[in-house]
């Protein structure tokens, strides 16, 4: 299934997108502390960075972003691992060292939102990152990784919208890294407005 996930992102992203990137954001700043002794220190960064592709040429304005977030939280801290503009958040807990995430949907408006969700731990270590540009996530430390994927749907017959989200939870030496990637498919000009 996971080797699956990355395939299924970049099929939305040709399927909807045919004139190639519109905007991108870089990375944002980040400080990195982590210790290459030989344990893992979890490096203090929150990072998200995103690509956006419109298709001009479509009957019905539609736009693909793909996300990618990095996010290391100590024990008892939670907070924000990616955002999503009109969307929503994913939120993720650093209990004890045992990561836990979830979604909260912020859509207001018709059709939704409905979220559907899968978690699994994993069998072995991966690490996931569609634009290549984060970090590598830490070996897992005293518990299981986690595979979390988040499905939310929006919108009516005019407009509506997907996004896709999954997300490895990594317990570490020193609390938990949270590394995520999504992709939002947007289409209809007043949903292009308000989710871009």
């Amino acid at each position: 299934m996971l080797a699956v996930l990355p395939a299924v992102a970049a099929g939305l992203v040709v399927a909807a997108c045919t004139t190639g990137p519109s905007q991108s954001q870089s990375p944002s700043p980040r400080q990195s502390t982590t210790s290459h002794l030989g344990h893992t220190v979890l490096a203090k960064l929150h990072q998200q960075t995103k690509l956006r592709f419109v298709c001009h040429n479509c009957p019905n304005p539609e736009a693909v972003t793909v996300l990618a977030s990095s996010r290391n939280l100590q024990p008892g801290q939670q907070g924000a691992v990616l955002a999503v503009r009109g969307v929503g958040s994913l939120t993720g807990t650093c209990s004890s060292g045992h990561p836990t995430v979830r979604f909260l949907a912020t859509y207001r408006g018709p059709g939704g939102p409905v979220v559907t969700q899968f978690r699994a731990p994993l069998a072995r270590p991966v690490g996931l990152d569609l634009l290549d540009l984060l970090p590598p996530a830490p070996r897992p430390v005293g518990a299981a990784q986690q595979f979390a994927f988040f499905q939310v749907v929006g919108g009516g017959e005019a407009a509506d919208f997907v996004l896709a989200v999954w997300a490895t939870l990594t317990p570490a030496a020193d609390g938990c890294a949270f590394y995520t990637n999504g992709v939002l498919r947007v289409r209809g000009p007043f949903l292009l407005r308000r989710l871009g």
